[in-house]
């Protein structure tokens, strides 16, 4: 039995799009000849598990879990675009580095011995975003902040520098977006101070059981969802406009920077 899921962007507020974007992408993944496509995407617990099963016909990673526990063990289906301040038309991405609206914090070398938030400690966009931006300051030999909160999520993250809780966080460009639209309230409170170095964005992703013939299926169903006038509001809703379909090396400037910033102590 195949499953799949959209865990990545699955904001509530946002559930009737993923559903329609889904309900679509299966029906061309129907057309395309791909045998037992689920109706509806799964929402796992535990999403390496998930992800690492020879069950999984479709869902999206993060880069750096791609580059890292995912290595080897799924297949790079394709490179989703989203039409949103930081996002490139190749499907590069960037981080808004984001502090609060009334602070005296003017860029990040303002931010030496702040308080900084991020969402979750394989994030490629929250913490490695941010240790990255960071390390393009000069170097220090005393931590860069002054502490490290760990929220969970980048809605989280968010909340906590409009509310004061924290000075500086990295926040996805596609999520502040959409989080803008959704919660404008709590977004104006925020200010963006600038933006991390690009790397690939989310990808979609198979399992490693699949066929060339199979991917190609697949990226056949993915191109004709992109196309699809009926899919125009749900692709809207979220913000997607293309596919792309990357070689996996493109991903290996998540490594690269990820070396480049491994001597900066954040705390």
């Amino acid at each position: 039995m195949n499953f799949a899921s959209l865990p990545m962007y699955d904001l509530p507020e946002l559930a009737a799009a993923t559903g329609a974007w889904w309900a679509g992408i299966a029906r061309h993944m129907q057309r395309a000849g791909i045998a037992d496509v689920p109706d509806v995407c799964t929402a796992p617990d535990d999403l390496e598990q998930h992800w690492c099963s020879p069950g999984l016909l479709f869902s999206q990673t993060c880069g750096y879990p791609l580059t890292h526990r995912l290595n080897g063990k799924v297949q790079l289906l394709g490179l989703p675009v989203y039409a949103c301040a930081g996002c490139d038309p190749d499907g590069f991405y960037s981080s808004m580095i984001i502090v609060p609206a009334a602070s005296n914090l003017y860029s990040l070398a303002d931010c030496r011995s702040s308080r900084a938030v991020y969402n979750t400690d394989d994030s490629m966009s929250g913490l490695l975003a941010l240790r990255a931006a960071a390390a393009q300051q000069d170097a220090h030999a005393d931590p860069f902040f002054r502490s490290l909160l760990r929220s969970g999520g980048h809605r989280r993250s968010l909340r906590a520098v409009a509310d004061g809780e924290a000075d500086v966080a990295c926040i996805d460009a596609v999520t502040f977006a959409l989080l803008s639209r959704i919660e404008p309230d709590v977004v104006s409170r925020v200010r963006v101070l600038g933006r991390s170095p690009k790397v690939p964005g989310l990808p979609y992703i198979t399992s490693l059981t699949a066929t060339a013939e199979q991917m190609e299926r697949l990226r056949t169903a993915l191109r004709e969802a992109m196309a699809d006038p009926g899919l125009s509001d749900a692709r809207a809703e979220l913000l997607l406009s293309g596919i792309t379909f990357p070689d996996p090396a493109h991903y290996n400037v998540i490594l690269e920077l990820e070396a480049a910033s491994s001597n900066l102590t954040l705390t």
